[in-house]
């Protein structure tokens, strides 16, 4: 693989803490068959998002997807109080499956289809939630919400990102369909090169705006 055009190679850490991790992500974007699903752990504001940015990027660049794939990003986080919302967000709904459902309307899988779907904050999914997902991994298939029959198909690569401990706030049988677990470390947990390189970025970044 040419690392003078990974676009990896722009993180910090490439080389020290974030190794392991971008050895992750290249083996699920790379790994034959349309790649494996992929959760990013670690704390608010390690780079999760911009992470799943690069993923997205670098499975364009290997031409693993095509140059127009979609890259959808959704934030459970926002329906947290309300699962039913939340639900009906992902998987789309028909007309009449709840009070205000007018029309039937396509969720975030079928808008990511062909590309890539970033679900921040998945732990904020209930257990039904979960395995809905898990069939869809397993599958490939997935229902609107209000269906009863009939199957949905979408070629989705799903990067799911949470803050909190996998094994207690998730199914297990959800975890399985999951197997690269990327754990980003905090600042706190990178060596002293590491942070000087993040000062001088903020650094860099602040004289940019002014």
């Amino acid at each position: 693989m040419n690392r003078d055009t990974d676009i990896f190679e722009r993180l910090i850490g490439v080389n020290g803490s974030l190794e392991k991790a971008i050895e992750q992500m290249r083996s699920s974007i790379l790994y034959p068959g349309g790649g494996l699903p992929i959760i990013l752990c670690g704390p608010t504001g390690v780079g999760k998002s911009y992470t799943a940015h690069l993923i997205h990027q670098f499975s364009i660049e290997k031409e693993v997807l095509p140059k127009a794939a979609p890259f959808i990003s959704f934030n459970c986080a926002q329906y947290a109080n309300n699962p039913e919302l939340l639900s009906s967000n992902l998987f789309g709904y028909v007309k009449g499956a709840f009070t205000g459902a007018e029309r039937t309307t396509e969720g975030m899988l079928k808008a990511a289809d062909g590309g890539v779907l970033f679900l921040d904050e998945v732990h904020r999914l209930n257990e039904e939630g979960q395995e809905k997902l898990f069939t869809f991994l397993d599958q490939g298939v997935y229902r609107r919400m209000g269906e009863t029959e009939g199957w949905h198909r979408a070629d989705v690569r799903i990067i799911f990102a949470t803050t909190l401990n996998l094994q207690k706030n998730f199914l297990k049988t959800f975890l399985r369909r999951i197997p690269i677990q990327v754990k980003i470390p905090d600042l706190e947990e990178r060596g002293p090169r590491e942070k000087a390189q993040f000062v001088n970025m903020f650094l860099i970044d602040e004289s940019k705006k002014g």
